[in-house]
């Protein structure tokens, strides 16, 4: 007979409580060394003999032995909570010294589950798990490379806000019928920024309070239960939480042991009894089809001999499985429990038992649910089910044991099953993604009255008017408003930053609200102080179990900030590149500040006081910082390294400055930006007029069975440049309109027509005929846009160097518009590319 495996299986649906988790909750099984293979064998061999007394014996005789048994603890978190440090807090050793934890420091540092003997309690293992949320450990695989089912017990580590993935680290652990304890680290840092920044209203003990119960109604409110929570501090074991973390954890160890192996009990022995139940239904059946002396319960009442019959056959069961009344007493004398204490526990000593105002013939018919005659084949198959009903609740009933064995009081979660969604955290992949669907950039740094006046100069064929425009807009950039974002997730420091940025403290009037718990719940514009066209938005944190990051670009109207600053703090984590990756995306600039600079130089120095060095540990955070970065973007954004309380040191007097000194030309950048946004629609509009007037013109004309492209005669020939010099005019290219164009730019007119590719189209050059420019313009409308080619249509050759003409102009006038990039280009190299320069003209 095989050996059962001790796992857990899933538990039952129940829609209220789901773990968002990519991995499917339902495919794992909860495995646990806590019953030993010897012991599972002879529990099986026990039942199988039906020596129910034997197994109970054995049960006994484990749980006696309990502290011995291994328990695996899983110590998991958020990537740079402080996982490593609160292990070796644990084990009674510093983060540099040997046997320690040696996961510790300012950037990602566990990179696979390690396990530690918990020097106090050898038979436990803590294990230290890769931190979630980090770029190797993502959520929607996470748990099935940490190994999530191999673990008894979990120990969430958190710091700052109590974060979307604490929620569901928290629900995936109560689904799987499993305990936990919940503890915030970096509880002394916490208090020293509350009271840097308000220190006048500064109290402690309401301080822990708050915090403390922040968490347990969240808690409460995503697992339905109230597991215990505790605030400590991994280097200052002596205060906060930590000595009753510690007391609790020892002294409830054994109980959660003792309640594990009751849990997983019944994984082993209910297979070894079905297993006999359904043999004895088998043999049963048989039995029905052979003649009897009565088949079917009389109705007029059962004879003694009825009675004694099926007496007979209910003790033959209960002797099966070991439930008979001499094994009955000596499993009491066992469990230290009268006779008649542990038959109440049970049904079937009192199935045939006599019941006031009841015959037993309406008692029996009543077990076999049938109001007429039923077979005697049911009612002994409901007796079998009974007995082996009973057996199970003998060896699951931990209050019968615990008479022996009594266990000390534990905090054990009560689990809720249910059944998860297939919500993955790819999702989050997913919804930024998706963002851009709809996404449109809108900026406010091109007044309205500017736009219209743009656009209606270009549309009167005015592109001096247009060019006169835009340099009077640009001289006065300084003046145009610009919305800056402040992102990233929960407990980063946002507001505090923000604060520091624009010079007041946090406790003061008018400062943006920060504090140990999440106060920031919508966008709030700030103005800063030094540049009054700037506003700075405090956007809530990502991450939190308020703003989960499916929804958070669109609820933070991500299209209309013109810049951005992302806030990181302790470790980069997956969050951060997603947001860089999506601000890169939508062509929009940033800096990466990472904050609480001084509590990780702090932190690493009281960890590791030989080996610390303030320079390499900023640069390994720089670097750290950087190569993710680069990583995950095309581009190196700035990083600053800051403390919000100290802004006389580290990169905050540089961010500072970089910011004030970049930002009129980051202005420029944006208006360049936005402007090329108006002008393509405009320009688009009147050359997709004059396509639509040339195509119905060819149609009218006739189609022609190829294309005929014979030699240009003279009068041709000045006819092409006829109809050139009138689309010059359309799009305000005409030789007055250059020349003004030449004195606002402040160059000579030559040098201006040098760089239009229209001018050059009829002229030889590049050893390239107009002839053959043609044919190449022909086969970029064919290949890459279609083009009446595509209809099988073959118009005269007139239509196709009209609209050679119209793309080339409307390119020309698009590249004027924008005058510093327009003079940078080389002038003669203009005609190589004429493909990319037509696709510049159609791209609206």
């Amino acid at each position: 007979m095989g050996q059962t495996s001790s796992s857990t299986p899933p538990p039952k649906e129940d829609p209220d409580l789901t773990s968002s988790f990519g991995t499917n909750l339902q495919n794992f099984k909860m495995k646990t060394k806590i019953l030993s293979q010897e012991l599972i064998a002879f529990i099986e061999s026990s039942l199988e003999d039906g020596n129910l007394q034997e197994t109970v014996s054995a049960i006994s005789t484990a749980l006696g032995g309990i502290e011995k048994a291994p328990l695996n603890i899983a110590v998991m978190g958020e990537t740079g909570a402080g996982k490593s440090s609160l292990i070796n807090a644990l084990q009674g050793v510093g983060d540099d010294e040997e046997g320690a934890a040696a996961s510790t420091g300012v950037v990602h540092t566990t990179t696979e589950r390690t396990p530690y003997t918990y020097t106090k309690f050898p038979s436990v293992t803590l294990w230290d798990l890769p931190g979630i949320g980090s770029t190797a450990f993502q959520p929607h695989d996470y748990l099935k490379k940490i190994k999530f089912e191999e673990y008894d017990f979990f120990i969430i580590v958190s710091s700052g806000r109590f974060k979307h993935n604490d929620a569901e680290l928290a629900k995936a652990i109560v689904q799987m019928n499993r305990s936990f304890y919940f503890v915030r680290t970096h509880t002394d840092l916490d208090l020293m920024v509350v009271k840097r920044s308000n220190p006048r209203r500064f109290n402690r003990e309401n301080t822990l309070k708050q915090i403390r119960h922040t968490i347990s109604s969240m808690l409460k409110e995503f697992t339905h239960q109230e597991p215990p929570v505790f605030l400590v501090s991994n280097f200052d074991v002596s205060d906060f939480d930590f000595p009753k973390l510690e007391s609790t954890l020892l002294s409830q160890l054994p109980a959660y042991k003792h309640h594990m192996f009751m849990l997983t009990l019944p994984i082993v022995t209910d297979s070894t009894i079905d297993r006999k139940r359904d043999m004895l239904k088998q043999k049963v059946w048989k039995e029905s089809t052979m003649p009897k002396t009565w088949a079917t319960i009389p109705s007029l009442g059962l004879t003694q001999k009825d009675v004694e019959m099926l007496q007979q056959t209910l003790n033959d069961y209960r002797s099966s499985f070991g439930l008979d009344e001499a094994s009955l007493e000596n499993i009491a004398e066992d469990l230290n429990v009268t006779p008649e204490e542990l038959k109440a526990n049970i049904k079937s000593p009192h199935l045939l038992s006599d019941e006031p105002d009841t015959s037993l013939t309406e008692k029996l018919l009543k077990y076999i649910g049938n109001p007429y005659f039923s077979k005697v084949f049911h009612l002994q198959n409901y007796f079998i089910d009974t007995v082996a009903s009973d057996v199970k609740i003998i060896l699951s009933k931990e209050e019968l044991f615990t008479k022996q064995h009594p266990p000390l009081h534990t905090a054990t979660c009560q689990p809720s099953s249910s059944r998860p969604s297939r919500l993955t955290a790819q999702l989050l992949v997913f919804s930024f993604e998706n963002f851009f669907k709809n996404f449109k950039k809108e900026s406010k740094i091109l007044s309205e009255e500017t736009i219209t006046l743009i656009e209606s100069h270009l549309e009167d064929k005015n592109l001096q008017g247009a060019l006169s425009e835009i340099s009077h807009a640009l001289s006065n950039i300084d003046k145009a408003p610009l919305n800056i974002a402040v992102t990233g997730e929960t407990g980063t420091g946002k507001s505090s930053f923000i604060n520091a940025l624009r010079g007041v403290r946090d406790e003061e009037e008018g400062a943006a609200p920060t504090g140990v718990v999440e106060t920031t719940m919508k966008r709030t514009p700030y103005p800063h102080p030094k540049l009054p066209n700037v506003t700075i938005w405090d956007l809530p944190g990502i991450g939190s179990t308020t703003f989960p990051p499916q929804n958070y670009l669109t609820e933070m109207k991500f299209g209309e900030y013109d810049f951005f600053i992302i806030i990181s703090a302790t470790r980069f984590k997956e969050i951060d590149a997603h947001l860089a990756k999506t601000i890169e995306k939508m062509n929009t600039k940033f800096y990466f500040v990472r904050t609480k600079i001084d509590q990780d130089v702090s932190n690493e120095q009281r960890s590791k006081p030989r080996s610390f060095n303030r320079d390499s540990v900023l640069k390994k955070i720089r670097d750290d910082c950087s190569g993710h970065l680069q990583k995950a973007l095309s581009s190196q954004p700035p990083v600053f390294l800051v403390s919000n309380f100290d802004v006389s040191d580290f990169d905050f007097p540089k961010l500072e400055t970089t910011l004030l000194r970049e930002l009129p030309a980051h202005k420029r950048h944006l208006f360049m930006m936005s402007l090329h946004s108006v002008t393509e629609t405009a320009i688009a509009r009147k050359r997709d007029f004059l396509r639509q007037k040339i195509w119905l013109e060819a149609l009218k004309a006739g189609v022609w069975a190829t294309i005929p492209l014979g030699g240009l005669v003279r009068n041709k020939m000045q006819k092409l440049e006829e109809t050139l010099t009138l689309y010059r005019s359309y799009f305000g290219l005409d030789e007055a309109s250059l020349e003004n164009i030449a004195k606002d730019f402040n160059v000579s007119v030559n040098e201006i027509k040098a760089h239009l590719r229209s001018l050059q189209l009829l002229t030889k050059n590049n050893d390239m005929s107009f002839k053959e420019k043609l044919l190449k313009y022909i086969e970029y409308i064919s290949c890459v846009t279609g083009g009446p080619l595509a209809s099988g249509l073959y118009f005269r050759k007139t239509y196709y160097w009209q609209s050679l003409f119209i793309d080339t102009v409307a390119s020309d006038a698009k590249s004027l518009l924008n005058k510093e990039e327009f003079l940078s280009e080389k002038p003669g190299s203009c005609l190589s590319d004429l493909p990319e320069y037509w696709e510049t003209g159609m791209e609206l």
